[in-house]
């Protein structure tokens, strides 16, 4: 397993599949034993903060779980209905949002930056929108820029602030010439959206997305919804809760349970939302991320529109802010997908994961 660690929290995970299930006709008892035993060994302790875990089949949930305390003063447990923030697993929604405009003709992934912008610097006519939604714009994340001008992550800021920094600095790298990770990319498609569009872009998620496929899902920057567990970091074993009140979204912010994310990812079997269209869009034109992944042995995965395609075919993409921990993942055939959401960093979710699309998709 390996991880492209970047700058704003975010990260995006490459999960080698796992060796095959020699128990290949294993009982749907065996496999929820099994899966019992993947989640108790991610957290060992309930005691402490944790994890919840679900499985989905063709759009049915077909296990979950959760294990440790959603919210340690309280005392309440994680289920299998705790919400938790996605993080940068919410960018799929983003890309797929912009994906769903170019198939309406609405706007075309070769179509400039500049096109969405009031008085837009002169660099942001050479980034195109599939630049940013591939990760090859070149431009610098927008944490970097605001903690260069003193803005912490305890101090308030939003889309507008962020926007402002990323527009006020200029890209690293020429565009389309690397993947570079950078959440800035999902701010500004998530701008264009609603520049496009004339709505909120939470609205645009909710109705195009969320209540179309009946998930309970939420685009909520820094708001602890309802059934949200509290995030924590850990040191010498003990757990102090983490927030910001920053509110920034495309780049993250969908708050949800691991149960619901898997439903979510029966669209990319079925194109139920976009059709065809869409479903080619996710993984033409992904983009090599780099050297990072050679330098190790590993053959590379490609980026597409918010997710990540590995040589098998799989899908995987990882989400990472203040405490929040989540991994995705939807197997070759798109038949099986897999969330484990954590509310305390926890390395093995990336090992777990794996081991649970083994016991289910075989």
């Amino acid at each position: 397993m390996v991880s492209l660690c970047t700058a704003g929290g975010a990260m995006v995970a490459v999960v080698l599949a796992g060796v095959a299930n020699p128990q290949a006709h294993a009982t749907a008892d065996d496999r929820e034993k099994r899966s019992a035993e993947v989640l108790h060994e991610l957290v060992p302790s309930p005691a402490g903060p944790g994890c919840a875990a679900a499985v989905g089949r063709r759009g049915s949930v077909v296990w979950e779980a959760g294990r440790g305390k959603a919210d340690l003063t309280a005392g309440r447990a994680i289920t299998s209905k705790t919400v938790f923030d996605m993080a940068s697993n919410s960018k799929q929604f983003t890309a797929e949002a912009v994906l769903l405009l170019a198939g309406r003709h609405q706007l075309a992934l070769n179509d400039p930056l500049s096109n969405f912008l009031d008085n837009p610097p002169a660099w942001t006519r050479d980034v195109t929108l599939g630049d940013l939604m591939r990760h090859t714009s070149g431009i610098t994340d927008y944490q970097d820029l605001l903690e260069a001008k003193g803005v912490k992550l305890t101090d308030p800021a939003g889309q507008k602030e962020a926007i402002a920094a990323i527009l006020g600095s200029r890209p690293e790298d020429p565009p389309g010439e690397r993947f570079s990770y950078s959440n800035s990319n999902y701010v500004l498609l998530a701008h264009v959206v609603e520049r496009v569009t004339g709505k909120p872009f939470a609205t645009f998620l909710q109705q195009e997305f969320f209540a179309p496929l009946h998930l309970r899902m939420a685009l909520s920057p820094a708001v602890d919804v309802p059934g949200k567990a509290k995030s924590y970091d850990e040191k010498d074993g003990s757990f102090t809760p983490v927030s910001s009140p920053w509110k920034q979204y495309g780049d993250g912010s969908v708050q949800t349970t691991p149960g619901e994310f898997v439903r979510w990812a029966d669209n990319y079997r079925t194109g139920r939302i976009g059709g065809k269209e869409l479903l080619t869009g996710v993984t033409e034109g992904a983009v090599s991320v780099g050297d990072v992944l050679r330098r190790r042995g590993i053959e590379e995965g490609r980026y597409g529109a918010g997710i990540l395609l590995l040589p098998d075919k799989s899908l995987v993409h990882r989400g990472d802010w203040e405490g929040f921990h989540s991994t995705f993942i939807v197997s070759p055939d798109r038949n099986t997908a897999v969330t484990v959401a954590c509310n305390v960093d926890s390395p093995d979710n990336f090992r777990a994961a794996n081991q649970l699309l083994d016991i289910w998709a075989k």
